[in-house]
């Protein structure tokens, strides 16, 4: 009998004694004080987020000097590629939509024989979209010089203007204000040796 006792009395210890440890290891309102383990998924997953964060910065610096190479060996075509990689790794760079906008010009004066791809469109869309976020004078310059050159005066003007406004001094200043003045004399001078002579004419 009293075997019997010392039994029951062994496995009821058993029973409640991970309990008691549970709650000493506890806070004062009965939760314990250590939280819950996160899985080793999930906290594999959190490390390959935080790298591929840090590597995107580095990955973006690879591809826009690789841009930046491969547009002064007169490489357009990769360095399309690369500024387009880049701008997938930070779309909000301003600096690698302008400089895309700006080999985009390049490739399309190039004035390859059955090329009919609009480079000048494209080159003006990633100036636009370098301007929208963050009024990325170069960008403006260069919309403005891409407009003369296809005859929209009237958005060119605006965009040196703009740019006057800003900056009226530095190199970027001296040249909108060069070009405002280019822009004047073309935008009043006749299209035409025809067209002259019918004004004339016509008085």
């Amino acid at each position: 009998m009293k075997r019997r006792f010392l039994l029951i009395t062994a496995a009821v210890i058993a029973l409640f004694l991970p309990g008691t440890k549970a709650f000493l290891a506890s806070g004062r309102n009965g939760t314990l004080m250590h939280g819950a383990m996160a899985p080793v998924t999930g906290r594999k997953a959190e490390v390959n987020f935080y790298s591929l964060l840090n590597n995107s910065g580095r990955e973006f610096q690879s591809w826009f000097k690789d841009g930046r190479n491969y547009l002064g060996r007169r490489e357009y075509e990769q360095a399309i590629w690369a500024f387009r990689k880049a701008i997938e790794l930070r779309p909000a760079s301003e600096d690698a939509r302008f400089m895309l906008g700006y080999t985009y010009e390049k490739r399309g004066l190039e004035g390859l024989p059955g090329d009919m791809t609009n480079w000048d469109q494209l080159a003006a869309r990633e100036y636009t979209a370098a301007i929208e976020l963050a009024d990325h004078l170069p960008s403006r310059f260069n919309l403005a010089i891409l407009h003369r050159r296809h005859g929209r005066f009237e958005e060119a003007r605006r965009h040196l203007e703009h740019i006057l406004m800003i900056k009226d001094s530095g190199a970027i200043g001296r040249k909108a204000s060069s070009e405002l003045s280019a822009l004047f004399h073309q935008d009043v001078r006749p299209r035409s040796i025809s067209s002259k002579v019918r004004d004339i004419s016509s008085q």
